[in-house]
């Protein structure tokens, strides 16, 4: 991925999260679920009960089901901030979330982890099999992602797509895994090294973006003197090591009928 793409993708994935306008100001935070889980005081799924906004902070109350990391609270009331990439809890009350919290320990307040690493529980299974497999997670190696099937115009989110064949390869080894009906790949305790990941799409599918997550190899030689990608460039390999977890989430349309 050349800087000109990098750059379009993040713009991209923060337009989906929080809006054009909102874009440039921010910046992504981890992306994998073991980085989130390292930065975030307290995971919990639970119910958003309550929002009641103010000028700069949102005041969210949480009814909590399940706490994955941290004090077990039966409720927890987060002072959100209403910067341009914080996260916006307007749209959810109602409804049951994965939610990443961090302690401002001065001001002895919680807030979500922002932006783009919490999420409605349909929509946060890969998260939640790492989550739910703790503590054993944390010893172990695993590569994983989702298949998104979006709309255009307007650029919305329909649902993960099951059934889909992911291939994942090495120059050493090759795998092959089919994505669940949560539209999850997965594969645990995979041997460490660089692999290239490919989904098999059906002839209805159109690839669109590809987010990687983890951390990723992109050698030097995939570059000119300008840095700019050669159009003979390796694809970006996910570099899998020790306790690490990574991957790519697929994005993808679907062909019109007309």
């Amino acid at each position: 991925m050349d800087n000109r793409a990098l750059v379009k993708l993040s713009l991209t994935l923060l337009t989906l999260a929080f809006g054009a306008e909102s874009a440039l100001a921010c910046s992504y935070g981890p992306s994998t679920t073991c980085e989130k889980y390292a930065r975030a005081d307290l995971i919990v799924v639970g119910k958003i009960e309550r929002v009641e906004p103010s000028q700069s902070e949102q005041t969210v109350v949480i009814r909590i089901e399940k706490t994955l990391k941290g004090q077990k609270l039966k409720q927890i009331v987060l002072n959100q901030p209403q910067s341009t990439c914080d996260w916006d809890f307007s749209d959810d009350v109602g409804e049951t979330m994965l939610v990443y919290i961090g302690r401002d320990k001065k001001a002895k307040q919680y807030f979500a982890l922002s932006p783009g690493i919490n999420g409605r529980i349909e929509r946060m299974s890969e998260d939640l099999y790492w989550l739910n497999n703790l503590p054993m997670s944390l010893k172990r190696t695993r590569l994983s992602g989702t298949i998104k099937l979006y709309k255009d115009e307007p650029f919305e989110f329909i649902k993960n797509v099951a059934g889909i064949k992911v291939r994942v390869f090495s120059d050493k080894r090759s795998f092959e895994i089919v994505t669940d009906k949560n539209g999850v790949y997965q594969l645990w305790d995979i041997p460490l090294g660089r692999y290239q990941v490919q989904p098999v799409l059906p002839p209805e599918f159109i690839p669109d973006l590809e987010m990687e997550k983890g951390l990723i190899y992109d050698p030097k030689s995939n570059y000119d003197s300008f840095g700019i990608r050669k159009p003979d460039a390796k694809p970006d390999l996910i570099d899998i090591q020790q306790n690490s977890c990574g991957g790519i989430d697929f994005v993808v349309n679907q062909k019109s009928s007309l």
